[in-house]
């Protein structure tokens, strides 16, 4: 059931002791409020009431949306799988670092293909290079999606400093791995990145075609 429990935790920062709220569980049906928090990265937010300081507490977390057949584990110990049943038919993602758990739940909650966003935030991020080598930009931060129009973050601590791509962008890039056939069917939790998209072979989609040959 997605349902928190208490658990005890000691601030890094001054060593005492206080009692925080931890979902273990997340059903964006059963706790929509749970889901709202953690889209917007404040779930897991806690603040030292002994000296104060802002934390983000790390945990082992799941989080289903049955609706849009979604499931994402964080397990924040590399060398362990997620620990969860596999569910057929259902979109399975792994991740191992808060930002990117909150990211993806973004993704996925927005009803984004997220292989082929993959593949369009490392075309975007290689012009953006090419165009701006002055900015030394390594990252796009998938945001939002307004009015048809997808948000990456480009630097992380300033929010304003975004690029906005057109929603058919994002379109071609699915359009031209579906005709491609070059889309592998993904059983059991992936964890999808741009290493994964590189080591996949499907960039490959993007590619000009080679002419057919005509007989003389």
């Amino acid at each position: 059931m997605s349902k928190p429990h208490i658990t005890n935790f000691t601030c890094p920062n001054c060593g005492q002791q206080f009692q925080i709220e931890q979902w273990n569980v997340i059903n964006a049906t059963e706790n929509p409020e749970a889901s709202e928090k953690l889209l917007h990265g404040s779930l897991f937010h806690q603040t030292c009431p002994h000296c104060g300081k802002d934390l983000h507490v790390l945990y082992t977390c799941l989080y289903t949306n049955h609706d849009k057949k979604f499931v994402i584990s964080l397990q924040p110990q590399r060398d362990q799988p997620a620990a969860t049943p596999l569910i057929p038919h259902y979109t399975m993602r792994l991740e191992h670092t808060l930002q990117d758990f909150v990211e993806r739940a973004r993704i996925l909650d927005a009803g984004l293909d997220d292989m082929a966003l993959e593949m369009m935030r490392m075309v975007l991020l290689a012009q953006i290079q090419k165009k701006f080598p002055d900015k030394n930009i390594t990252s796009l931060r998938f945001d939002s999606v307004q009015n048809d129009e997808i948000y990456f973050q480009i630097d992380p601590k300033n929010p304003r400093d975004q690029v906005k791509i057109p929603m058919p962008y994002l379109w071609r890039m699915e359009d031209k791995l579906k005709d491609s056939g070059m889309r592998p069917e993904l059983a059991g939790y992936v964890v999808m990145n741009g290493r994964w998209v590189q080591q996949s072979g499907i960039l490959n989609c993007l590619l000009p075609k080679k002419p057919e040959k005509t007989e003389e």
